[in-house]
Formats: C-alpha cells, structure tokens, sequence
C-alpha cells in the first residue's frame, strides 16, 4: 500500500499546491504520521515526549521528501511538521488579491494547443479552478464552462458555436462542454485513422501500378532482343 501511494505522489511546486496537498494528507495518514498536523503540533497526552518528538521528524521529513527543490528553500530550517505546514499554506493558499490575479491570468490564458489530450486539458483547467476556490474566488460552474469554451483554438468553431446555440435556456455547464470535447476528440481520432488508411492504400495502389509497368516494360524489352537475336542469325546462314 505504501508503494502504491508513493508511486502517485508528486513533488510540491510553486503551481500544485492544490493537487499536492490532499495526496499528502494521504500518505501521511496511510503512514500514521498525520498526528502532528491533526493535533495542531500539540503533544497527547498518549504519547512520550520520545514517541512525539520521533513522529515529529518523521512526519517533516515525509513531507520534504515531496518537496520539489525550487520550493525546499523556505522550508529548509523548520523543525516543527506543523508549522512547516502552515508554513507551505499561508504561502500558496493566501487569499491575496496577487494570489488571485495570478490564478486567473493562468486561466484566462489556458489554451487548447497541439500534443495534448482533451482529458488533461480539462484536468489542468480544473486544477487552476480549484486553485482559485482557496483564495476565496469561487466560480459558477456556468463560468467556468464559458471560460472552458473560450479557451478553445479556431479550430473548434463549429462546436463552440453548435453547443451555445443549443444550450438549454442558454445556459451551458461543464459537463456539457467536456463531454462535446471528449466526442469530438473521439470523431477526429476516427477521421485521421480513416484518412491514414485511404492514404496508406492509395500509395501501394500507385505503387504496385508503377512496379507492374516496368515488368511490362521489361517483358517487351526481351521479347524484342530474341527477335533483333533470330534475324541476325538468319541473315548469317545466307
């Protein structure tokens, strides 16, 4: 089970704290290393000053493990799990206004381009959403797939137009527009198999043309050589 959770686990950055923070909470748990940060850092009664202190470093350097080094910095000196966590919290989690420009110049700019699914598209634009819900800025799910839509390349015009046009009431919502992603993916896959295979077939066709006429060619070639061949032989026996 440890293995598992640590092969999922990824290192804390400064753009993932809201992806990190729940995985962690979860291998800390299956590991029994969330006293620390459940307790507030405050010692029970349960346990010896030994046993709380070696569960405390325990916990920390859980937690730096999944640290990414851009980030190990300001947590390099503390001692303490829980305020370490704090630490990390107050950093990425601040409901500053910065904080929420930031995010939302992230999404604004978030765009569909080449070399990636539609389901880690959608995945990342979630993230950056959800990001944004810890400073305090919640988006409506209406907004959030009218930013989703606008989001898209030219290239998907006719199914931004096609799904605002039938919306009902005119409104559209995330899961009408991912699953019309996640379709329309799903059909230019298809189409481009399709048109590989006419292409594919088309080349060996003009290929096996080509190579038929030169064995035509060939066959005349010879049939001609014996001929000019019995003439000159002909012509010398007279």
């Amino acid at each position: 089970m440890d293995k598992s959770s640590s092969d999922t686990m990824i290192a804390l950055t400064s753009t993932n704290y809201n992806m990190w923070k729940p995985r962690m909470e979860d291998l800390l748990n299956l590991r029994d290393l969330a006293d620390p940060l459940d307790n507030n850092g405050v010692k029970p009664d349960k346990k010896t000053d030994e046993e709380w202190t070696k569960m405390n470093r325990k916990t920390v350097a859980q937690i730096r493990q999944w640290i990414d080094h851009s980030v190990f910095h300001h947590v390099a000196q503390e001692q303490s799990a829980y305020t370490l966590w704090e630490k990390l919290g107050s950093m990425y989690q601040a409901k500053t206004a910065r904080n929420k420009t930031l995010l939302m110049r992230r999404l604004v700019n978030h765009k569909l381009r080449g070399g990636i699914s539609v389901s880690e598209y959608t995945s990342q634009f979630k993230d950056l959403v959800n990001q944004l819900s810890t400073t305090g800025w919640v988006l409506k799910d209406e907004e959030q797939a009218i930013l989703l839509l606008s989001s898209l390349a030219d290239s998907w015009e006719t199914l931004v137009v096609t799904l605002s046009n039938s919306a009902p009431n005119g409104k559209v919502t995330m899961q009408m527009v991912t699953d019309a992603l996640m379709n329309e993916e799903a059909r230019r896959k298809e189409a481009g198999t399709e048109q590989s295979y006419v292409l594919i077939s088309e080349t060996n066709r003009r290929g096996r043309g080509r190579n038929g006429g030169r064995s035509r060619g060939r066959g005349r070639g010879q049939g001609q050589s014996r001929g000019n061949s019995q003439v000159r032989g002909r012509s010398q026996e007279r």
